[in-house]
């Protein structure tokens, strides 16, 4: 048996903001979200699966456009075609209340109820398999949904289908849910959705976010993709696919020799030269100089206008290294905080404890809801950059270099 789990698509996102892009790079970032469902798509009928689940926001907003909803129904009628089930839970972004298709989905495709409801199937190998799960009715489910969904059946295999977040106290919006409670059901797969970074809750069973199929801003980097699930040895095991159309990277490089704008041309030249990606990437790039620019070459960083400048006038170089880059920042290497400003055993021990994993998690608190915010907390870089950014604000109240600490 083999499914695959796929969830937040997010058709017919917007991606604001890209205003410098050339057009060829524009229309496939905008054609992203769906040139990478469709690799979904392609992957059921390539493996030919026994179904496919997907789990929450495959549109982006509640108002779907014609063509989403057009591209949704030619691929559930292919897979239709060759008798592929597809069984969805709509998310917060497409909440059922507001789905109003104008033709009807094909026969092949399930929509699970407000309330926890079960789609059992039959496979050709005779194997039953029974999908639990449920359908957001309006925009925020405080309620944990968990307690709608049954327990275990008689079926060969049971897999909940669920769009939500973990539990986190009152203020919970996306349905909430403990760990523990997913488990307590004894489901042999739990496919999440609503979380935009992959995550692997629990091993066995396997309690999983298959993250989005395309990211859709620089808070989403790295590569997205879907699940390929098999039965092995009386287990479900997942596996990864990739379908990003487009990447997403937010970088900090250090440029050494730099002193003005000039000379900055010339080292991301040849920074691009040195680092070609193998596909699109588009790059939020952080530039750390030894020694500042003056205010008014800095001024036109901060403008973006250097940006675009440098965009059309090294189109090639950016071509050959498959990237483009939608921002470029500057900023000066990190001061150092040592004695007498502060004392450094004390500093480090300070920042040893505040910068704790569990304590970063807690002061985050409900904010992790949040898809891009979660995805942005997950990055190896985040707490390297929390710890720089202190520095710097504890720099700037102690008074810089003539305070000192006694």
């Amino acid at each position: 048996m083999k499914f695959i789990h796929a969830a937040d698509l997010h058709l017919d996102s917007p991606f604001l903001g890209l205003t410098n892009l050339p057009n060829t790079v524009l229309s496939t970032v905008r054609q992203a979200t769906f040139t990478a469902a469709t690799k979904v798509f392609d992957r059921a009928l390539t493996d030919q699966v026994d179904f496919v689940l997907l789990a929450g926001d495959l549109f982006d907003r509640a108002e779907q456009s014609v063509a989403a909803q057009a591209y949704l129904f030619h691929q559930f009628e292919r897979l239709n075609q060759a008798k592929i089930p597809v069984i969805i839970s709509f998310g917060n972004h497409d909440f059922a209340a507001d789905q109003h298709q104008s033709v009807a989905y094909p026969d092949n495709v399930t929509i699970l109820g407000a309330m926890g409801t079960t789609k059992t199937l039959t496979l050709q190998s005779g194997e039953t398999v029974a999908v639990s799960g449920f359908s957001y009715p309006e925009r925020w489910v405080t309620q944990d949904p968990v307690a709608t969904f049954p327990d275990r059946s008689a079926a060969d295999w049971q897999i909940g289908l669920l769009h939500g977040a973990l539990a986190t106290g009152s203020d919970d919006h996306y349905a909430p849910f403990k760990l523990s409670e997913l488990l307590a059901k004894r489901y042999d797969y739990w496919a999440l959705g609503h979380i935009h970074h992959r995550q692997l809750l629990n091993e066995q069973p396997p309690v999983l976010y298959a993250g989005n199929t395309q990211g859709r801003s620089v808070n989403e980097t790295g590569v997205k993709g879907a699940y390929l699930v098999s039965s092995q040895a009386g287990k479900l095991v997942p596996s990864f696919f990739p379908t990003s159309a487009v990447l997403w990277e937010n970088l900090t490089v250090v440029f050494d020799h730099v002193t003005d704008l000039k000379a900055l041309g010339l080292a991301l030249t040849t920074w691009l030269e040195a680092h070609v990606t193998s596909q699109l990437t588009l790059t939020a790039l952080t530039v750390t100089l030894a020694q500042p620019l003056d205010a008014v070459e800095l001024a036109q960083i901060t403008s973006g206008d250097w940006l675009s400048l440098y965009l059309r006038t090294h189109q090639r170089y950016l071509v050959a290294a498959n990237r483009t880059l939608i921002k470029l920042q500057v900023s000066q290497a990190a001061t150092k905080i040592t004695a007498p400003q502060i004392d450094q055993q004390y500093w480090e021990r300070g920042q040893a404890q505040v910068f704790e994993s569990a304590n970063e998690r807690a002061t985050f608190g409900k904010l992790l809801q949040d898809t891009s915010l979660a995805e942005w907390f997950m990055q190896p870089t985040t707490t390297v950059q929390l710890k720089q950014q202190a520095e710097q604000e504890l720099t700037k109240l102690m008074g810089g270099e003539d305070n000192h600490a006694t």
